[in-house]
């Protein structure tokens, strides 16, 4: 009888663990960072360091970009300034701001770590 019950709770649990969306389980961008699977841009952007990334990861980058790229137009258009001016002013304060371990692609396409 206690076996029974144990494995039904055994089988609420997985059945818990399991309906949580991947989403909700993905890492942050920080995370991201702090791995080294993501790394900043000298452009403001953010793009995948790591061989093997997850979809996950992949799609922190998609989202990220997307965000950053709506916010330098908007500040371009108010500056009436290129957009990758706006970008490249982002990601020296984004630099600033990153967690510690975050990798930074330079212009020449070598990498620094903070």
């Amino acid at each position: 009888m206690k076996h029974l019950m144990r494995n039904r709770m055994m089988a609420l649990a997985l059945a818990v663990l399991f309906a949580v969306p991947f989403a909700a389980q993905a890492a942050s961008l920080d995370e991201y960072r702090q791995e080294g699977v993501i790394a900043e841009r000298y452009d403001g952007y953010v793009e995948i360091r790591s061989s093997n990334p997850s979809a996950a990861a992949a799609q922190v980058v998609q989202r990220v970009n997307a965000e950053r790229r709506e916010l330098y137009q908007k500040r371009a258009e108010q500056k009436n300034v290129p957009v990758a001016e706006v970008g490249k002013l982002f990601a020296e304060k984004i630099a600033d701001q990153a967690p510690p371990g975050t990798y930074f692609r330079l212009p020449d396409g070598g990498y620094r770590q903070k």
